[in-house]
């Protein structure tokens, strides 16, 4: 009979080998030796079956190969280091990988590795929320040092011989569910008659602005702001900020043109800055990715985006729209144009996606502005844009960045993106987009030709902190 494939990945040093050896009856060593390439190795374990176990290495230059190996993988174990926050981070990249690529056959297993230290940085809270959003995965925490709930995990091994019966043990699941009964859950029936009330609002003719609790289909709450008329004159984006209890100063980065959703750690590094600068994040309102790392760090995610432009989360778990308003974030702005939506004739006028810049623009300055002191003076953060040109319409909202005198840090990736790079050491490039080529002459823009995790920390860091932008 064929051995069953079991796999483990994740970063470097976060205990995979160490899990292999302790399957393979040897003792617990201190002592770290990098896994430089895959390695397989055959383990017997319950009823004398015989499984094969590949060891991967974690470094992103043999990622390519590991993901075309698990192809043919039964179980893979996703592991992370319940002391290293990027560790985590990257778990996130394995499983889109691994939902994207892989047969849906696979069972697949989240692992928190190291629960016996007593500088834990991850929760069991936070594993459990993360792994929400994966209905399919498994979650289990051990110790190899102490050989904590190490038995669950070969449990989780299937076997094939008579004596077995083909499926994944069960032990586990029963206690995940105890831990997930002791959180506080929405029912279907009361999370759908929820969302559709707050639909329902939604639909209705409102004030120049109106604040909702919005509940997504997943069970989150975010707090949306519906404006009537984005350039009515006694629009006060400080009065919203207010009545959001968002009134004080907070360094902002904000996203230009992002659309794309596969920048897995690039993503995960701004998230890592925000957090450590306690900055809040700005965006379109729809899915790029980012929104999953700013769940986990805790960040602020704030979107705006044309009302007409954005469709409202489906409850089936199903194709996604591109288009719909995106799960992470804590706030949203819907923006539109009241009178001109009421009138046929004026159709075109309607708010499209480039339209938004203005209020986005000025969005930021009152969140880093923050409220007035009672000296008279505002303790003012900063702003730092980040342009990833991805989707349509962006210019407008790049052009305000430049107006306001605030840095820009152009990523590689999109045609007017990678033109910049092109025509990095001369100022008169002429650019497919003259508008383009006029805006990066006039602005502060630096360019970053990496989607490193570390390089885009800690360049959003720097700009947060150390540079002279107001």
């Amino acid at each position: 009979m064929e051995n069953q494939l079991i796999a483990f990945v994740g970063d470097p040093a976060v205990g995979k080998t160490s899990i292999i050896k302790y399957l393979k009856g040897l003792e617990f060593e201190e002592d770290y030796s990098p896994t430089e390439q895959i390695e397989t190795t055959d383990v017997t374990i319950q009823n004398n079956e015989t499984i094969t176990i590949y060891d991967t290495p974690g470094n992103a230059a043999e990622r390519k190969q590991v993901i075309e190996m698990l192809k043919s993988i039964q179980v893979v174990f996703v592991c992370f280091d319940v002391e290293n926050i990027d560790s985590f981070d990257s778990t996130l990249q394995w499983l889109d990988d691994i939902k994207k690529q892989i047969n849906n056959s696979m069972q697949v297993c989240l692992v928190a590795c190291k629960i016996d230290s007593d500088s834990r940085q991850i929760s069991q809270e936070q594993a459990f929320e993360f792994i929400n959003d994966y209905p399919n995965v498994e979650y289990l925490e051990v110790s190899v040092k102490t050989g904590e709930n190490m038995d669950m995990l070969i449990d989780k091994i299937p076997v094939t011989t008579p004596q077995g019966d083909g499926d994944l043990q069960q032990s586990y699941r029963t206690q995940q569910s105890n831990k997930q009964s002791e959180k506080p859950a929405h029912s279907p029936e009361r999370q759908s008659q929820t969302y559709k009330s707050q639909t329902s609002l939604l639909n209705k003719e409102e004030p120049l602005w109106k604040v909702y609790d919005f509940l997504f289909p997943t069970g989150r709450v975010a707090k949306l702001v519906k404006i009537s008329d984005v350039d009515a004159k006694n629009l006060s984006i400080q009065d919203i900020l207010f009545k959001l209890q968002l009134n004080q100063s907070y360094p902002v980065v904000n996203l230009i043109g992002a659309k794309e959703t596969n920048k897995g750690k690039f993503y995960a590094g701004i998230a890592r800055a925000c957090f450590n600068t306690d900055a809040v994040i700005v965006d379109s309102g729809i899915s790029t990715g980012i929104e999953k790392y700013a769940i986990r760090r805790g960040v602020k995610l704030i979107g705006v985006a044309p009302e007409q432009e954005v469709k409202y989360p489906n409850q089936s778990t199903g194709f996604i729209d591109p288009y719909e308003i995106s799960n992470g974030h804590t706030h949203i702005f819907l923006l539109s144009n009241y009178d001109e939506i009421m009138s046929l004739d004026n159709k075109e006028k309607m708010m499209v996606f480039g339209l938004e810049g203005v209020f986005k623009i000025n969005l930021c300055k009152k969140l880093a502005e923050g409220r007035l002191a009672k000296n008279g003076q505002r303790e003012s953060m900063k702003v730092v844009h980040i342009l990833l040109g991805e989707q349509e319409g962006f210019l407008n909202e790049l052009q305000q960045a430049v107006m306001a005198n605030q840095p820009i840090i152009v990523i590689k990736g999109s045609p007017l993106c990678d033109q910049y790079f092109q025509n990095y050491n001369n100022p008169h490039a002429n650019y497919s987009n003259a508008s383009f080529g006029q805006l990066v002459r006039k602005g502060h823009f630096y360019g970053l030709n990496s989607l490193d995790s570390e390089d885009i920390a800690q360049y959003v860091h720097f700009f947060l902190t150390v540079t002279p932008y107001n």
